[in-house]
């Protein structure tokens, strides 16, 4: 059994649980034009709504333990300013799905970096997973530059599989095993709280 962790601390950043209190700034960051396009069940625009109806399906995510959804903050101000998330969480066959995204104003600081390098170490190091995956459009080129500093593989193409901006989009599938993550050097290590070591 892994335990999940309630933040995990960078150099820049700390992924953490998310609170009611951090909706006006989940709101404020993901309500975006340039950051839905690439994400599948984000409405646009974003309401305070939407991100209190996030914060009810986050509750669930914890008791299910099949998902798992945080917060990016600065640490210098522990404002949220993007998301990171593993889902279906298969403890069985020991695979995560990978998500996250970042404001706009914090693109180009290797923020998105850092916090898939912390919850990358926290899934193979300490919960000891065979494989992490992700999915991407193929359009989103900044996310994949993301993934493949850290040794992701492309797997696979499929055909419009998501519909965004009134037209269809290709999605690339993205894995690393782990044999293949401690293998190689990637920025950074977190240090991992207490309850997870």
């Amino acid at each position: 059994m892994y335990n999940m962790p309630t933040k995990l601390i960078g150099k820049q950043i700390i992924v953490r649980e998310l609170r009611k209190s951090d909706a006006e700034d989940l709101q404020n960051n993901i309500n975006d034009k340039n950051i839905v396009r690439f994400m599948t069940n984000i409405p646009h625009p974003y309401s305070k709504r939407d991100a209190l109806n996030f914060f009810k399906k986050i509750s669930r995510y914890r008791k299910t333990k099949k998902d798992a959804a945080f917060g990016i903050a600065l640490k210098t101000t522990n404002k949220v300013i993007g998301g990171i998330g593993m889902h279906k969480i298969d403890k069985g066959n020991n695979n995560v799905e990978l998500g996250y995204w970042l404001g706009k104003k914090y693109w180009g600081r290797e923020i998105a970096t850092e916090a898939v390098g912390l919850v990358l170490d926290l899934v193979f190091k300490k919960w000891k997973f065979h494989r992490v995956y992700a999915n991407t459009f193929h359009k989103n080129i900044a996310s994949q530059k993301v993934l493949k500093k850290f040794g992701f593989k492309l797997e696979g193409r499929t055909r419009e599989k998501w519909w965004r901006e009134n037209q269809w989009h290709d999605v690339l599938n993205f894995g690393i095993l782990d044999r293949e993550y401690k293998k190689g050097k990637y920025p950074p290590s977190p240090r991992l709280p207490p309850a997870c070591r």
